[in-house]
């Protein structure tokens, strides 16, 4: 299994926690896309934060947590939906630089300019991005200025990446707690001022920690309703039909030329890996049909 989401309710003061284990889900994109080390901490770092993002929506809704940077990473991107299905990838899976030391760690990584951006579902059902700028290049902080600037709903997060001997995707966790409209804000305060160690002891104190070892963890001293359990599972979307689409979308001159030069195409997935392939006579038929239709 990929992980666990465990959704909570702190109906005291007013709060909601979303507690994850993504240990699983960071193995699987670990092996699939063969990322070297600093590749893989970092995607596992975003693919936590793309669950947590996730787990705030509803229904079929889905967010895309996205990093652009100028250093050797250049970026990740994770997909992940309501209903537990996440997918991601670095741009460059082969990083394994020498890390800094302090405030700054990952900036050998990251670099020294980028930003962070989620493509989040509106209640019209359309979809909007929002954007801030990379300022502490380490990928938790930057997510807790995005709620600050962007969301602007009182929000604490946390997520550690515990190794394990030679493993550095040991065990992968993560929390975020925000407040309900009428919430205590000093309760929010005080779980946020030891979220980040309380977690990371719920993750060293047991061999094998559930996310309900964590959520006791995190959440000592605060009665909590379970209001949801989620598996996690890594799935990609791509389909040959959503291939087709997107060839037919480049336009009669551009699929005629790919007929004309190579016969057919050939298309790699960014988040799995897979490879479609469309032989010369699909894409007549979708060059047929783009002329009925002009």
């Amino acid at each position: 299994m990929g992980g666990e989401l465990l959704r909570l309710h702190l109906p005291t003061p007013g709060l909601t926690a979303s507690v994850v284990l993504t240990t699983g889900l960071c193995h699987r994109a670990r092996e699939l896309h063969r990322l070297e080390r600093v590749s893989a901490l970092l995607l596992a770092q975003g693919i936590t934060g793309g669950v947590l993002l996730a787990s705030l929506l509803k229904g079929e809704h889905r967010i895309n947590l996205q990093v652009e940077c100028d250093g050797p990473l250049h970026g990740l991107l994770v997909d992940a939906g309501a209903d537990g299905s996440v997918r991601g990838y670095a741009k460059n899976p082969n990083l394994d630089v020498e890390l800094g030391k302090g405030p700054f760690r990952w900036r050998p990584a990251l670099g020294n300019a980028g930003f962070l951006s989620a493509l989040r579902p509106l209640p019209e059902g359309e979809y909007y991005r929002s954007s801030v700028e990379l300022t502490h290049f380490a990928l938790d902080e930057d997510l807790r200025h995005y709620f600050a600037v962007s969301d602007q709903v009182p929000t604490k997060l946390a997520w550690e990446v515990v190794p394990d001997g030679d493993e550095p995707l040991g065990t992968v966790a993560g929390v975020l707690v925000q407040t309900l409209p009428d919430g205590d804000l000093d309760a929010l305060e005080a779980i946020g001022a030891q979220l980040q160690q309380r977690l990371q002891f719920g993750i060293t104190s047991t061999a094998q920690p559930t996310v309900d070892d964590l959520a006791a963890a995190v959440l000592t001293g605060f009665d909590a309703e379970p209001l949801a359990r989620l598996p996690l599972v890594w799935r990609c979307t791509c389909t040959k039909q959503r291939v087709l689409a997107m060839l037919a979308s480049l336009g009669k001159e551009d699929l005629q030329a790919l007929l004309d030069e190579r016969g057919g195409a050939q298309v790699t997935c960014h988040f799995c890996g897979m490879r479609h392939e469309a032989s010369r006579e699909e894409l007549a038929v979708l060059l047929h049909r783009l002329g009925t239709q002009a």
